[in-house]
């Protein structure tokens, strides 16, 4: 019994139609090999116009963006030209807001001398006479003068002075006179002398506090803050 029978229990077919593939294997393969080229030939032809597709896209890119930048560049263009134009304007805005800041610096050192000296000269009453005045104050950019010793206090300027007297000199009056000013830091007797005809020479050293700037270009900022500061103090009055 052959295996198909014996798959098919052992029962016996009729009436089948017997068949035979006569087509020589040869004909199957160039089927197949014809259909396979075409497969191929679309597939290259899908490819071709992929890369058509996106030739076409980045040109189109490229012109798109070549564009942009030709409009960017007659914008810088006309920028440039709007700057030059106006070239003077800027650089003379540059100078005066470099004299502003140089004019700042200087005046928060600035000492007006001849309105800081007279109080100080006043305290000294009559038969006192002043034979030489030397000044000294802080600097722009420069470090400051800082204290002049131990237990002084801060000071941004100084002023020596020979006072010459016909009496004997009491130097402890005209500190005390001193001390009532609003500029007086301290002060200090460096040296006295008695000189032929028995006048004396008495040198003085007084520093000044930072009352004694002018702040005459104060910044606006500055200005507005005492005006706020002192609408305040009013209103509590």
């Amino acid at each position: 019994m052959s295996k198909r029978e014996k798959s098919e229990g052992g029962a016996l077919i009729y009436g089948g139609i017997p068949r035979a593939n006569l087509m020589p294997p040869e004909v199957a393969q160039r089927r197949r090999e014809s259909t396979r080229r075409r497969s191929l030939i679309a597939l290259s032809g899908l490819v071709v116009a992929v890369v058509i597709g996106g030739v076409v896209a980045s040109f189109l890119y490229a012109a798109a963006a070549e564009q942009r930048l030709a409009e960017e560049r007659r914008i810088t263009d006309q920028l440039l030209a709007t700057q030059l134009e106006y070239a003077e304007v800027t650089q003379i805005r540059g100078d005066l807001q470099t004299i502003v800041t140089l004019r700042q610096q200087l005046a928060e050192v600035e000492v007006l001398w001849a309105d800081a000296l007279d109080p100080y000269l006043a305290a000294l009453g009559s038969g006192n006479a002043v034979s030489s005045v030397t000044f000294l104050g802080d600097q722009a950019a420069q470090p400051s003068l800082g204290i002049a010793g131990p237990l002084r206090e801060p000071r941004v300027a100084t002023i020596s002075m020979v006072v010459t007297t016909s009496e004997s000199p009491r130097p402890w009056v005209w500190i005390r006179a001193w001390e009532q000013l609003d500029t007086f830091a301290d002060a200090s007797i460096d040296r006295v002398t008695l000189n032929e005809g028995s006048s004396y020479d008495v040198v003085v050293t007084i520093n000044l506090n930072a009352e004694a700037l002018s702040q005459r270009f104060a910044p606006e900022g500055a200005d507005a803050a005492d005006g706020s500061d002192g609408t305040s103090e009013e209103d509590d009055q």
